[in-house]
């Protein structure tokens, strides 16, 4: 059985769950912004910390004027988190996104990302990081 927020699927065997949420909170008060919850495994013999450690990098390359904010290894429902708060430019206009790395299982990892486009207000950032911190993990 595999569930999502409208009902489930029965499934005749094993399939892994590569699924995309985007969540998009009406209250906010930045037009445009969105939180998606994705999910990844680990790469046979990576530790969390070097998956982590991967993911800046990848942000830095990747991201035009990628600039780091905060930076911070935490805990989600008990397990193993890492946060990391930024700052890049998408077509010349800034976006702030708040994000959040959680190991689910042994190679299990969800990422959480909020985004804000332009200059984060402090109402949707907190709304955004109370949000990602709320989440806790089906028994």
């Amino acid at each position: 059985m595999y569930r999502i927020a409208e009902g489930s699927l029965t499934l005749a065997s094993e399939w892994r769950d590569q699924s995309i949420n985007v969540l998009l909170p009406k209250d906010a008060g930045t037009q445009g912004t969105n939180l998606v919850i994705a999910r990844d495994s680990l790469p046979l013999g990576m530790t969390f910390q070097d998956y982590v450690i991967q993911q800046r990098q990848n942000f830095s390359a990747q991201l035009a004027g990628c600039e780091m904010i905060a930076d911070t290894a935490g805990r989600i429902d008990e397990r193993e988190a890492h946060f990391l708060e930024l700052r890049w430019r998408s077509d010349g206009k800034p976006i702030h996104q708040v994000m959040a790395m959680v190991l689910h299982e042994a190679s299990a990892v969800l990422n959480f990302t909020g985004s804000i486009p332009g200059e984060a207000d402090d109402e949707t950032r907190n709304l955004l990081i109370a949000a990602i911190k709320s989440f806790t993990f089906a028994p």
